[in-house]
């Protein structure tokens, strides 16, 4: 499936879903560099529940936020895709949480593309807005500890998170 353009629907579920978001109260305002998120468990597409951030430390992990309506958020799958398989055995993982739509909305997205990572749901955007997601995509790089190292607004590109991701590791 070729996204090249969101249509009228997509913008405005992505607009009632950024609507929401920003209802977040000021103390939710989001997670910054140094901060360590509440642990939150969800679904995976198997139904199996996910303790992020927990299930995922003494790794350096990507939990991306996408829809799929936005065009730029599904770049990013396919560049986290990329990454996951040239940094995995250095201990990277990258998480996608879909936000705001149903698990076959996701399901029937994702057939159509090669996914091996963890794909979340977070269909009422509770965590989104515990993160201080404000608009897709958001990134948040956490490093083993569970802490984020870097909270990336809007699209980034392969490269982009080539070089954080070779800081962050190490490399």
């Amino acid at each position: 499936m070729c996204v090249s353009r969101p249509t009228r629907r997509g913008f405005l579920r992505g607009f009632l879903i950024a609507a929401a978001l920003g209802m977040a109260k000021p103390a939710a305002a989001g997670m910054r560099a140094g901060d360590r998120p509440r642990t939150v468990r969800l679904p995976d597409l198997a139904g199996a529940e996910v303790a992020l951030p927990d299930a995922y430390l003494g790794k350096v992990v990507a939990v991306h936020f996408w829809a799929t309506w936005c065009p730029y958020c599904i770049k990013e799958i396919d560049a986290l895709e990329a990454l996951f398989g040239q940094y995995r055995e250095r201990g990277f993982t990258p998480v996608s949480v879909n936000v705001g739509e149903t698990k076959s909305v996701a399901e029937d997205f994702l057939r159509s593309r090669k996914v091996t990572y963890p794909i979340l749901l977070d269909t009422d955007s509770s965590t989104a807005k515990l993160y201080g997601v404000t608009g897709i995509p958001t990134t948040f790089v956490l490093d083993r500890g569970g802490v984020v190292a870097f909270k990336i607004l809007g699209e980034v590109n392969r490269e982009g998170l080539r070089r954080i991701l070779s800081g962050t590791l190490g490399t």
